[in-house]
C-alpha cells in the first residue's frame, strides 16, 4: 500500500456564498504550498463524577477547533485570498486584463479549503468549510521569492473518498521574485531598506459556538484590522531613525512589476500601499564588529490618507473576478 507524501498532495480553495457551506457549483484553484496545518481539533472533557470506584468515567467531546496555516510565496493569481484577507475590492477593466483594488473593509463570507492526498490507493479529500483568515503575514527582501503566510479559522472539517471540485483551475506558479519590487519611503526611493515584513491582522472570534450546535462555530466575525510590522535598514544616517525619534508620519509603498504591468498574461502588477504609518523608537544595537542594521517597528492607520484605508493592495492580472 503506498504511503501519502507531500509532494502529490495539492490544496484547493474556493469562495463560499453561505458560511460553512460548500459552493454547489465548484470552481476551485489549487494553490502551491509549502505546507500546511490546518486540522480539526476536539477536546476529550473529564468527568469528574464519584462512583465508588478509582476507575474514570468515558468522557465527553468539546467543540470542534478548526484553524491553521498555509505558508507559500506569493504569485499573482492570489488574488481571492488577498481579497478575504483585506475584505473590500473593486474591479475594473473591459478587456482580458484586470485591476483589483482592495481596502480594509467587511470581510467576504468565508472560504472552502480542501487538502488532497491523491498518491493513496483511494485517494482521501479533507475539506474545511466556513475558512476565514485571521492573519496575513509578508515579506519583502532583497532577493528570493516573497514568502506569504495565511493563518486561518474555520467552521468545521469533513473527510470524504472525492474531492468537491476534481477539475480544479490551475494558475501553475510563477512567484513574485524580489527583483521585480520597487519601495518608496515617504514618498522618495530608499536604497538603505533590508527587509520590510508586515502581518494584516483581523481579529477573528473563535469562540462562536452555541447550544445545539454540533460543536461547531455558528460564525467567525472579525474584529478591528491591525496593521502591524518592521523596516529593517543599513544605518547610514539619521533620516530613519529621526522620523521614529520625532513621531513623524510617513508612508511606505512596495511595488512588483512584471513586464509591462498592464495585467495581461505575463504583465501583472502589485502593490502594498502603506499611507499613514508611525515608527517606534530603536536605537541600533552593536551585535558584532560588522554592518550596522536598524529595526524600526510600524504601525499603519487610517486618518486622513487619499486611499482611505490603512492598507490598499492594487492587484492586476487576468482574474475576471476576486
Amino acid at each position: 500500500m503506498p504511503q501519502a507524501t507531500g509532494a502529490n498532495a495539492q490544496v484547493i480553495y474556493q469562495a463560499e456564498a453561505t458560511f460553512g457551506v460548500t459552493n454547489p457549483s465548484p470552481d476551485a484553484i489549487r494553490l502551491p504550498i509549502i505546507s500546511e496545518s490546518i486540522s480539526q481539533k476536539r477536546n476529550l472533557i473529564k468527568s469528574n463524577v464519584i462512583r465508588s470506584s478509582r476507575n474514570p468515567v468515558k468522557p465527553k467531546q468539546g467543540n470542534k477547533d478548526v484553524g491553521g496555516s498555509i505558508p507559500t510565496e506569493l504569485n499573482p493569481f492570489m488574488g481571492i485570498l488577498l481579497h478575504h484577507l483585506m475584505g473590500a475590492n473593486v474591479t475594473t477593466g473591459a478587456g482580458a486584463n484586470k485591476t483589483h483594488t482592495m481596502k480594509i473593509g467587511a470581510l467576504p463570507v468565508s472560504m472552502s479549503i480542501e487538502k488532497g492526498f491523491l498518491d493513496l490507493a483511494a485517494p482521501q479529500y479533507f475539506i474545511a468549510n466556513g475558512c476565514r483568515i485571521n492573519k496575513g503575514s509578508f515579506e519583502i527582501a532583497p532577493e528570493g521569492p516573497l514568502p506569504v503566510t495565511f493563518d486561518y479559522l474555520g467552521k468545521k472539517i469533513t473527510a470524504s473518498g472525492a474531492s468537491f471540485d476534481s477539475t480544479p483551475v490551475d494558475y501553475g506558479h510563477l512567484g513574485w521574485d524580489m527583483s521585480e519590487v520597487v519601495m518608496l519611503e515617504g514618498g522618495g526611493a530608499i536604497g538603505v531598506g533590508s527587509n520590510l515584513k508586515f502581518d494584516v491582522t483581523n481579529d477573528l472570534d473563535g469562540g462562536m459556538y452555541v447550544i445545539g450546535g454540533g460543536g461547531e462555530r455558528r460564525a467567525i466575525p472579525e474584529g478591528s484590522t491591525l496593521i502591524e510590522g518592521a523596516l529593517i535598514a543599513l544605518f547610514e544616517d539619521m533620516v530613519l531613525l529621526n522620523k521614529a525619534i520625532n513621531f513623524t508620519e510617513t508612508s511606505i509603498t512596495a511595488t512588483l512589476t512584471r513586464g509591462t504591468g498592464d495585467g495581461t498574461a505575463g504583465n501583472e502588477y502589485l502593490q502594498f500601499l502603506l499611507e499613514e504609518l508611525i515608527y517606534g523608537e530603536a536605537t541600533p544595537l552593536i551585535t558584532g564588529p560588522k554592518g550596522i542594521l536598524v529595526e524600526l517597528p510600524f504601525s499603519a492607520f487610517y486618518d486622513n490618507g487619499a486611499a482611505a484605508s490603512a492598507l490598499q493592495i492594487i492587484l492586476k492580472n487576468t482574474q475576471a473576478t476576486l
